[in-house]
């Protein structure tokens, strides 16, 4: 399996709506072959996340996982998950702070900081059809948001209140390692 080529911030799809997904077609090989290649992707570039815009394919199709990293020890570890045509339904009134980045940016990654509710409540299909409703909370609600925010077209540079908060990653792992 190969690492599929990510689209890169300034490529219209990315500022685009996605497409749902018709539920029938997560049984096609086609798109299941999709989702292994995102998955494989997400892993081999380091990201907790990835969604088929990022990939040029406008669907409303992500993948995300978490675990501990180099810069981030003190995660906890989410199994990986295939989220269809998610919808954040609930927002809490309580916001965090941030660094967020996104694979979009490769081959230069670049961070930010970025304010968003602490916690959410997320509906979404999953790569068998199944609806789940999930409420999450931390960095998970935030993977959560960056993700669908690419479904419909927003960057998470579109949420920067701080524009000095905008940094290459040299600078977000040293401002990192120092927590």
């Amino acid at each position: 399996m190969k690492v599929l080529p990510r689209t890169e911030f300034g490529n219209p799809i990315l500022r685009a709506k996605a497409k749902a997904v018709p539920l029938k077609s997560l049984e096609t090989p086609e798109l299941k072959n999709l989702i292994r290649e995102m998955i494989f992707t997400m892993r081999k570039t380091g990201g907790v996340g990835l969604a088929a815009p990022q990939i040029g394919r406008s669907l409303r199709l992500a993948v995300m996982g978490m675990h501990p990293t180099k810069y981030r020890p003190y995660l906890e570890k989410r199994d990986l998950i295939v989220i269809v045509n998610p919808r954040i339904i609930e927002y809490s009134k309580s916001t965090k702070n941030d660094w967020e980045g996104c694979l979009s940016f490769a081959p230069k990654y670049i961070g930010a900081v970025i304010p968003r509710p602490s916690s959410i409540t997320v509906e979404y299909h999953t790569e068998k059809g199944e609806k789940v409703v999930e409420k999450a909370s931390g960095l998970w609600a935030r993977i959560f948001q960056h993700e669908i925010d690419h479904l419909n077209g927003i960057g998470y540079m579109d949420r920067i209140k701080d524009p000095k908060m905008f940094m290459t990653v040299n600078e977000f792992r040293k401002r990192n390692l120092k927590k």
